[in-house]
C-alpha cells in the first residue's frame, strides 16, 4: 500500500487560478521553452505569417522572401497588434497607421514621418520589435521567446526525430481549429496525461477504440503513452487503410499519445491518423486549443471525404467530452476543502512526470 502523502502531486490548487500564477508562468515556463506555433505549410511563401498568443503575450512568425522570422506581435508606435489573424499573407504591417517593418523588425515604413515624426535611423533602429529565436522541425515550426536556452534538438530529445519522422508521414491536413475552453491550461495538460477518465468520460466515443492497458515513456520533460487499439478499431483502420490506401508509420503502428512540454499534445491512431494540439493560457481560467488533424497520404476521392467526416465527428465528441469534464474540475478547485494538491495514482503517472517538470521550471520542491 502507498500512503497518501506519497501520492499527492505537486501543484497547488490555487496555481489553477491565480493571475500572478500566470505572470510567472509566461516567465519561468513560456518564455524559455520552444513552442510550437504552426506549420511551414502555412509559410511557404513570401509574407506570409502565423501568429499566436500564450496569455498576454503576441508571437508572429513572417516569411521574409524565405527566410523566417519571429517578433512580438506588437508595434512599437501606440501598440496595436500588427498581424491579426491566425494565418495569412500580407506586409509585416500595422492595421492602425500603417507602420511596416522589415526583417529586422525595423520600421521601414512610417506615413507622413517627415510631417509627424521625423525620425531617422537612429529613432527607427529604436523602435525595432523584439525579436525572438525561430527554427523548425520538419514542417513544425518553432519560437522560444528567452534570449538564451537550449538549441530546439536538444530541447526536445527523442521528440525531435519523431516529429521529423512524422513530417514524413503527414502529409493530408484535414482539419484546422482554435477552440476556446473554460479551464486553466494546466487543467487541459493533466487530462490529456491520463487515460483514467476514459471510461466514463468516454464510454461510447474514445473507450469504444482504445485499450486502457497504457505503457508509459519518459524522455527529460517530455512523455509518451503507447497503447493498443481495440479489435473492433483495429478492423475499421485496416478497411480505411485499403480503402485509401495510406502509408502508415512504421515506428507508431497503434496508438501513441505525446506530451512535450509545456503544451504540445500529439495523438496517433494506427499510424495514420494524427491529431496535433498546442494548449495555450488565455488567462488564468480559460485556455484555448489550437488542433489540426492529418491522414497519413492518401488516394482522395469519395472514400476520403467519407473517413474525413467520420473522423471529423469522433474527434468533436471527444473534445465535446473533454470541454464539459475541465469545466467541472476548473470550477471544483475553487471550492476545494483545503490546499492540499491532487491525489494522483498509478494511472496518472503522466500527469505527475509533467507536474515535476512543471515544478522545476516554477521553483516548486520537487521530491
Amino acid at each position: 500500500m502507498t500512503g497518501l502523502q506519497e501520492r499527492l502531486g505537486l501543484v497547488p490548487p490555487d496555481y489553477y487560478y491565480r493571475d500572478d500564477i500566470l505572470d510567472r508562468e509566461l516567465a519561468l515556463v513560456f518564455k524559455p521553452s520552444w513552442l510550437c506555433v504552426g506549420f511551414t505549410d502555412d509559410l511557404a511563401n513570401h509574407q506570409d505569417f502565423i501568429t499566436t498568443e500564450i496569455g498576454p503575450a503576441g508571437i508572429v512568425v513572417q516569411n521574409f522572401r524565405g527566410e523566417l522570422r519571429a517578433f512580438r506581435n506588437v508595434c512599437s508606435h501606440r501598440f496595436s497588434r500588427i498581424q491579426c489573424a491566425r494565418s495569412g499573407n500580407r506586409p509585416l504591417t500595422c492595421p492602425y497607421h500603417g507602420w511596416t517593418y522589415d526583417e529586422r523588425g525595423q520600421p521601414v515604413g512610417i506615413p507622413f514621418n517627415t510631417h509627424s515624426f521625423g525620425f531617422g535611423d537612429a529613432e527607427r533602429e529604436a523602435l525595432r520589435l523584439d525579436s525572438y529565436e525561430v527554427a523548425r522541425c520538419g514542417r513544425f515550426v518553432f519560437v522560444r521567446m528567452s534570449e538564451t536556452g537550449p538549441d530546439l534538438r536538444d530541447f526536445l530529445g527523442g521528440c525531435y526525430d519523431a516529429l521529423d519522422h512524422l513530417t514524413a508521414i503527414f502529409t493530408d491536413r484535414f482539419e484546422t481549429l482554435s477552440l476556446e475552453w473554460d479551464g486553466n491550461w494546466k487543467i487541459g495538460m493533466d487530462n490529456a496525461a491520463e487515460g483514467y477518465h476514459v471510461p466514463l468520460v468516454h464510454p461510447d466515443s474514445f473507450g469504444q477504440v482504445l485499450s486502457l492497458d497504457l505503457k508509459i515513456e519518459t524522455d527529460r520533460d517530455h512523455s509518451l503513452y503507447r497503447g493498443t487499439l481495440t479489435d473492433r478499431s483495429r478492423k475499421w483502420w485496416d478497411t480505411v487503410g485499403r480503402s485509401l490506401a495510406l502509408t502508415p508509420s512504421d515506428r507508431f503502428p497503434d496508438y501513441t499519445n505525446f506530451l512535450i512540454f509545456p503544451n504540445i499534445v500529439i495523438t496517433l491512431s494506427y499510424g495514420g491518423f494524427l491529431t496535433f494540439q498546442t494548449i495555450e493560457p488565455i488567462d488564468p481560467t480559460h485556455l484555448r486549443i489550437n488542433s489540426t488533424a492529418w491522414l497519413a497520404g492518401n488516394r482522395g476521392g469519395n472514400a476520403r471525404d467519407i473517413v474525413v467526416d467520420q473522423l471529423k465527428n469522433f474527434s468533436h465528441q471527444v473534445r465535446e467530452e473533454d470541454r464539459m469534464i475541465c469545466a467541472k474540475a476548473q470550477r471544483g478547485l475553487r471550492d476545494r476543502a483545503s490546499q492540499r494538491p491532487a491525489v494522483l495514482g498509478e494511472m496518472e503517472g503522466r500527469i505527475v512526470h509533467f507536474q515535476q517538470a512543471y515544478a522545476r521550471h516554477m521553483g516548486l520542491p520537487v521530491p
